[in-house]
């Protein structure tokens, strides 16, 4: 019997590469959602490189005009125990960050009620075996990922394992798939010299600096795709899509220019005052997260106050220690923050401020622990004999040097029990021998490079004419890595199958 898989493509081009490949190497049925802008629905309506089954386009089945059932919503929490508002409120589009538009409370629940309508009807219609997931980024599809989790359909979603260049295919963020049944190789008696080579080979602070130096940099192809959008776009999304509402051309044009020069005035005063040193003094360091980002809204839905988060750890530092904040680099691709943020939190007495530009291999090994929402840092720290406090669950809680906060009121106590904590080398050698069993070598941010090169403006418009010609450019500069992709994913439907016997 052909195995039913369902794909929930939204602008993850290798989804749609893993999909061609899937049906080239495995007997199953291919089933798609597509949660795209109305430009790129026509491609994939047209294509002939993928055969699907069925698909859905997710607006089609979202109305502006529609009251919402509260009966029917408050019925789908208890029965699936999904926390809609948690949702809702830390969705990037009904949150704070949205410049276009201010939801209604009627219009979120409208919008929450046909969704969940729409999920439940799909997975009542085909039954789906596996779905593939890209990272779920936003509440709706969250929603939908948790129904599959609550109706036992097994998720295939890549994931990084915070080694740069290495990804796992997993159900969850936190924890590796099957670990208590697997038989795991005996771990290798390596130095921490031989462990950060391995953690250093592609780093993530380095992969995120070339992406950041290339995403939305071309002035050649901001020119190109104002032209497209400003002169040839229809913008019918703004009356097709709730993510599109309040988008008139007029209020993008007017706010790009506004945001473009605010921009530049946050990244002077971040370059004028930001502190690019290290001092010789005890530290306690805590680097901030990428705001908006699932990381954070999603991963740490009541954590999203992170100058009340660098507030209370401040308070409970020990005597004789600072805190050192260091903002993400990735946050040049969103304007960076207000500076009144980072004044906010230079102004406490025993906090300092540090440049994005600094490395962590320049800061793990001088700190005395790392503190994080769940952030990369954390994982490195341990490479460093560092302990490391994280605020929320995560793929590396299980290393003895890390602890999980579940109450503000115990991090004082909590920071002094790790500042004494002993390291241990086995238990770090064991933990990167399963990842390295676990995960495959994927160049996903150079494969959305490209793809933002070849399809979307170098990444200044989402909403484009997509032709088979382009896909195919895309898709065969990454033909090897693609098929290694469907490899390891026909090998987790193998797992899978082997487990739910």
């Amino acid at each position: 019997m052909k195995d039913r898989i369902l794909i929930y493509q939204d602008y993850a081009m290798h989804n749609f590469g893993l999909a061609k490949m899937l049906q080239k190497k495995h007997d199953c049925d291919l089933f798609a959602i597509f949660d795209v802008t109305d430009n790129m629905n026509k491609f994939f309506q047209k294509q002939k490189i993928v055969k699907y089954e069925k698909t859905w386009f997710l607006y089609d089945y979202i109305k502006k005009s529609h009251k919402p059932d509260l009966d029917y919503l408050s019925k789908f929490e208890k029965k699936y125990g999904i926390e809609l508002w948690k949702l809702a409120s830390n969705d990037r589009i009904f949150f704070k960050y949205n410049m276009y538009y201010n939801f209604s409370e009627n219009e979120i629940l409208s919008i929450l009620e046909q969704q969940c309508k729409f999920f439940e009807n799909i997975i009542e219609t085909i039954k789906p075996d596996f779905v593939i997931f890209p990272l779920t980024n936003s509440g709706r599809m969250e929603i939908f990922y948790q129904l599959c989790l609550k109706l036992d359909i097994k998720i295939l979603m890549l994931h990084s394992t915070r080694f740069g260049g290495m990804v796992f295919i997993n159900e969850k963020d936190e924890k590796i798939d099957y670990f208590e049944k697997e038989i795991h190789e005996k771990e290798k008696n390596r130095s921490l010299d031989d462990l950060r080579n391995i953690l250093y080979k592609t780093h993530s602070f380095d992969d995120a600096a070339k992406f950041t130096s290339q995403f939305l940099k071309s002035k050649k192809m901001a020119l190109k795709a104002a032209i497209n959008f400003f002169l040839f776009s229809k913008n019918s999304n703004l009356k097709t899509h709730y993510t599109y509402y309040g988008r008139d051309k007029i209020k993008i044009f007017f706010i790009t220019i506004f945001w473009s020069l605010k921009k530049r005035y946050r990244l002077y005063l971040i370059n004028k005052n930001l502190s690019r040193t290290i001092d010789d003094e005890k530290f306690i360091f805590f680097p901030l997260i990428t705001e908006p980002e699932r990381g954070l809204l999603i991963a740490a839905p009541f954590h999203t106050n992170l100058i009340e988060l660098v507030t209370h750890i401040a308070k409970s530092l020990p005597i004789g220690y600072k805190l050192y904040v260091k903002d993400h680099q990735s946050m040049d691709t969103r304007d960076w923050r207000s500076f009144s943020f980072y004044k906010e939190i230079m102004n406490l007495p025993n906090v300092k401020m540090l440049h994005h530009t600094i490395h962590p291999k320049n800061i793990l090994p001088k700190c005395s622990m790392v503190i994080t929402i769940g952030g990369t840092a954390g994982f490195e720290a341990a490479f460093y004999e560092k302990p490391t406090i994280t605020f929320v669950d995560t793929l590396y809680s299980s290393l003895k040097s890390v602890e999980i906060l579940n109450d503000t009121k115990e991090l004082p106590q909590l920071i002094q029990k790790q500042l004494n904590a002993k390291f241990d080398l086995s238990d770090l050698n064991n933990f990167v021998s399963v990842l390295e069993k676990s995960s495959f070598a994927f160049d996903w941010s150079g494969f959305d490079s490209l793809a933002g090169h070849i399809l979307f403006y170098d990444g200044f418009l989402a909403d484009v004419e997509i032709s088979e010609k382009q896909m195919n450019e895309l898709l065969d500069q990454y033909s090897k890595q693609l098929e290694i992709l469907a490899d390891e994913h026909i090998k987790k439907i193998i797992q899978h199958r082997k487990y739910q016997s």
